[in-house]
């Protein structure tokens, strides 16, 4: 029986300590809830201010727990034990508050009259938690009670690219990998100036209406075979709102882009299988977002030009291109050196031209050693301005990018390598990476020669018509530095346009797991299952795919990551895992101390209030050890000193001293 009522005495802990595992176990694991709250749509505000509610009530019976199991404690030591410091009894209203460790009753007991050492580090440090414990159990129910809005991994898929990474990705680009059709129809999208009206059409248009301080676009969007890609660039132009060191264009490569619209595609259909099938552990078919990233590499080109006359009485002098790899020099100076090359001399470029034309060369770059691509734009002589040309230096590079598709702009794939990240080689996300560390790409002039081909139709080229759309035909001069600034960014678009579609016409390997292809509706096998989380309600997926091993060895292996933007409940954090180790560690100690009251079938009713202390102390008999403490307790000795309630013939009373007459107080026995 005694055990029973002990139970019940300590039932004060099973609710809030229960809430608490709960709360902690369901952060722990991690549980997608979706885009909305459960319960009426349009309500998350009310739902959020609902368990925030819930939360401070939690933090009360928390506090409550904590209080019963704090007095407990303090009235067997000074009821059934060897008593306690003075300063002790008020421990249990006390705690709650920070300024208690402070106090002059916690100094007091700190420093107070025990009956061994144990006993004081025991009671200190159950002093400490409960306070430590007390003034965070509320916060930590808050923090982790309340689901997040955020973006949570939802699966994914590894996959498998029919050509090796060297292949996507390389150090040298020459004229042998371009498809034979391109040699014959220059019109196939996979050859290097493929879709090259979207940049006459779409971006270049803008330069002729600028004004001062205007802008141009900083991405326009790109046709693929699966997706639609956005090239990013960024111009060097005296009409932006900062000055620029060079041109800048990226974009990602056709095949990532592809295999990223179509890995994502198969994520939406499974979460669309799962919503329909009942039984499915996952809801991200309810979500505010989806995004589908791979971690890969995309092609980067910056160039940067400097004009001279042609007409010269030195017409054996050589032109002089930016060394854009000498990055010690640009750290040193603030700027890159130039240098020459031994390809043209002013003679040899003179030419009788009525529009802009270009010729590709290559420069040796001494500060490394490197032979890059360069590019002479000749502006023709007019009535008004001598012949001249634009000696432009070309750095292209292999850049570390998250590459990524979104649901709700389905097939459009975007990189975090944003305009305003590129255009300084110094900076924290710079072009040149750290420490000059993004590979460099080598590319001969005969695969630069097939971005500009010869358009039959206009009897023009491609570079013809791109400065065309943008308007330098009606003004010819080299020595505009603006005209310089616009054939820079001509070059890296149609650059970087040529490197990001070189495979093309890849793309993903292998079989679905177990598809079902020849029924009308296939079933969801166990693709599916691998696609969504592998642990758990959140986290990463699997492989999709069956690639044989022998298909491997020349394919590129990557995965695709996904997230949902929803509500979840989630570890992921510091505050988040401090409060989750909060809350265990306050349902340890109070279920372990109510567990220890059963075993011992301890209970009582008696002295859990400041009133029935009070009552006690004035039932007592006085004592001269609280002399002049009637106004207030100044010091901290008084609580120093040892109390322990005994009982004297059918009386308790609480005293600081030992007589004859006292006795320790008996179990399950009545006292007035």
């Amino acid at each position: 029986m005694a055990a029973i009522f002990a139970a019940l005495a300590g039932a004060i802990h099973v609710l809030p300590a229960s809430i608490a595992i709960s709360i902690a176990i369901l952060n722990s694991f991690g549980y997608y809830i979706g885009e909305e709250l459960a319960g009426s749509e349009g309500q998350d505000d009310e739902k959020l201010a609902g368990l925030q509610l819930a939360a401070k009530l939690h933090e009360l019976t928390m506090q409550a727990s904590l209080a019963a199991m704090l007095l407990q404690y303090i009235r067997h030591e000074v009821a059934l034990s060897d008593g306690l410091p003075f300063g002790t009894l008020f421990a249990g209203h006390m705690f709650k508050d920070v300024s208690y460790l402070w106090s002059s009753e916690f100094w007091g007991t700190a420093n107070g009259i025990f009956r061994n050492k144990h006993s004081r580090v025991k009671l200190i440090t159950l002093l400490v938690v409960c306070t430590i414990l007390g003034l965070t159990v509320g916060p930590a129910s808050a923090t982790i009670l309340k689901p997040r809005m955020g973006d949570w991994p939802a699966g994914g898929t590894d996959f498998w690219i029919n050509v090796t990474s060297g292949d996507i990705w390389p150090t040298r680009v020459t004229e042998t990998e371009i498809p034979a059709e391109c040699f014959k129809e220059i019109s196939d999208k996979s050859c290097p100036h493929g879709d090259w009206q979207t940049l006459a059409q779409a971006y270049f248009p803008y330069w002729s209406h600028l004004e001062k301080k205007g802008y141009l676009p900083d991405s326009i969007r790109i046709p693929s075979t699966r997706s639609i890609r956005e090239m990013y660039l960024q111009i060097r132009s005296e009409t932006q709102q900062y000055s620029r060191l060079f041109s800048v264009a990226t974009t990602q490569d056709s095949v990532i882009s592809d295999s990223i619209a179509e890995t994502g595609r198969l994520w939406a259909w499974v979460v669309a299988a799962a919503w329909r099938t009942k039984g499915q552990p996952w809801r991200f078919w309810s979500h505010k977002e989806a995004t589908y990233t791979v971690s890969a590499y995309q092609p980067i080109v910056h160039t940067r030009c400097t004009n001279a006359s042609l007409s010269t009485k030195n017409p054996s002098k050589m032109l002089e291109f930016y060394d854009l790899r000498n990055i010690e020099t640009f750290r040193s100076k603030g700027d890159f050196p130039l240098g020459t090359t031994n390809n043209f001399t002013f003679k040899e470029l003179e030419a009788v031209q009525t529009v802009p034309s270009l010729r590709w060369t290559t420069v040796s770059q001494p500060s490394t050693n490197f032979t890059a691509l360069a590019a002479v734009v000749i502006i023709p002589s007019s009535e008004q301005h001598k012949q001249g040309a634009f000696a432009c230096a070309i750095d292209a590079r292999i850049a570390p990018a998250k590459i990524q598709s979104t649901r709700n702009r389905y097939k459009v794939v975007t990189s975090h390598l944003k305009p305003s990240s590129l255009w300084h080689p110094a900076g924290k996300d710079a072009t040149y990476g750290a420490g000059d560390s993004w590979p460099a790409v080598s590319i001969e002039p005969q695969w630069a020669s097939h971005l500009n081909p010869n358009l039959v139709e206009t009897n023009s080229s491609v570079f013809e018509e791109l400065v065309a759309a943008a308007g330098l035909r009606k003004v010819h001069s080299f020595e505009d530095p603006a005209n310089g600034y616009l054939i820079e960014s001509v070059l890296a678009a149609m650059i970087v346009n040529g490197l990001a579609r070189r495979k093309y016409k890849h793309g993903i390997i292998g079989e679905l797991n177990h598809w079902d292809f020849e029924s009308d509706k296939p079933a969801c096998g166990s693709w599916c299952r691998h696609m969504m989380p592998v642990r758990g309600s959140m986290g990463k997926g699997g492989s999709v795919y069956t690639i044989p091993q022998s298909a491997r060895a020349n394919a590129t292996r990557l995965t695709m990551h996904a997230t949902a933007t929803g509500y979840a409940y989630s570890p992921k954090g510091f505050t988040t895992i401090l409060s989750i180790a909060v809350l265990f560690i306050y349902s340890c100690i109070v279920l372990t101390h109510w567990g220890y009251t059963i075993w011992m079938q301890e209970c009582s009713t008696s002295w859990h209030s400041s009133s029935e202390i009070a009552a006690l102390a004035m039932n007592s008999q006085a004592t001269d050890i609280l002399h002049n403490t009637g106004a207030g307790v100044e010091t901290s000795k008084i609580f120093r000193r040892r109390v322990r309630i005994v009982s004297v013939g059918e009386k308790v009373e609480l005293t600081f001293e030992e007589k004859a007459d006292q006795e320790r107080i008996a179990l399950n026995a009545w006292y007035s």
